[in-house]
């Protein structure tokens, strides 16, 4: 039996920040002839990414669609339903679907959610996949809650997967972009002299938090331009990843890199900005209020039962496990 063809439309690809994408494409391709459409190009490019065609505009699209023929659609970003919605009708109403992330729906207004609703509704439509704490919302916005798949970040676990003694560091990765804070990390790092602070940015705004961190004293070391293969090795010399957060946009997600450093054995503090924080890392963690107690946290031992309780707790964002989830939508 020919295998489905699968059509998987992303922005700014391939970008280094962007792991789930090629994490999803990874567990797919066994299973599925798949495409993949970048509509933009990448702020910071990731060396290792899967082949794609660049489609600007709709016509290219169009054509692209026409040539491989797909049997289902698949988007990332509540945005993009517009997009995607439009290249399953040209390829005859074929089955599609969405993973939501952060920025695209945390914290927005009910007006901006609710203009995607009548992509929710259409028959073809086959799930948004969503972090769970965000159900309630959406519901609220008008959402068939049928439609809405609770779905934790995919991580590739097993890559990440380390039980072996880390070292005494400190770090934190994530793309530099205002909700995530990166500023008041460099804030911690003077706190807590004692110990090495090494931040791994991946795309926008880096040199504004290298001019920041410079204006400080380079309390930390910035680590430029590390390939997702890397950070397995920088995980496994922390004691510890600490996850800033700007309490006031309160827009973050459930971060990848949360799982990933709970996979290598590091403690893990995040910014309480929701109380759904709390929920992701369930007692594999902390979080935090402000730098002070987190300082106070990056002093003391991080217990041998909350460590072993992480490389449970990151399972459940492993893509290997939660492939399933989103390739059974498409055979309904």
């Amino acid at each position: 039996m020919a295998k489905k063809v699968v059509l998987i439309i992303v922005t700014n690809y391939p970008q280094l920040s962007q792991t789930y994408k090629e994490n999803e494409i990874k567990y797919l391709v066994g299973d599925y002839e798949v495409f993949v459409a970048a509509t933009s190009k990448p702020d910071k490019p990731t060396k290792m990414h899967f082949p794609y065609f660049f489609t600007p505009d709709a016509e290219t699209l169009a054509k692209l669609i026409k040539q491989i023929r797909p049997d289902v659609i698949h988007g990332h970003y509540l945005f993009t339903l517009p997009t995607v919605a439009s290249a399953a009708k040209a390829a005859g109403n074929i089955p599609y679907t969405v993973r939501g992330h952060s920025f695209d729906m945390i914290n927005k207004p009910r007006e901006y959610l609710q203009q995607y609703n009548r992509f929710i509704g259409q028959d073809n439509f086959a799930g948004l996949l969503v972090f769970p704490f965000m159900i309630p919302t959406l519901v609220e916005a008008g959402y068939s809650q049928e439609k809405l798949i609770p779905s934790h970040p995919v991580v590739d676990y097993q890559r990440f997967l380390d039980r072996s003694p880390n070292g005494d560091g400190v770090i934190n990765t994530g793309a530099c972009i205002p909700k995530k804070a990166m500023h008041e990390y460099v804030d911690l790092a003077k706190l807590v002299p004692e110990k090495k602070f090494e931040l791994i940015p991946i795309g926008y705004k880096e040199e504004r938090l290298t001019e920041y961190n410079r204006a400080a004293g380079s309390p930390l070391t910035i680590r430029n331009t590390v390939e997702p293969w890397r950070m397995p090795k920088l995980y496994k010399r922390a004691r510890w990843l600490v996850y800033t957060a700007d309490r006031t946009l309160a827009d973050v997600g459930w971060p990848m890199a949360i799982a990933e450093a709970q996979a290598s054995g590091c403690g893990v503090l995040i910014q309480n900005i929701r109380p759904d924080m709390a929920d992701y890392i369930d007692g594999a963690g902390y979080t935090f209020e402000n730098l002070d107690e987190a300082a106070e946290r990056l002093r003391t031992p991080y217990p041998t039962e909350m460590r072993e309780r992480g490389f449970e707790v990151a399972k459940r964002s492993d893509i290997a496990a939660n492939i399933a989830q989103l390739s059974a939508l498409w055979e309904i």
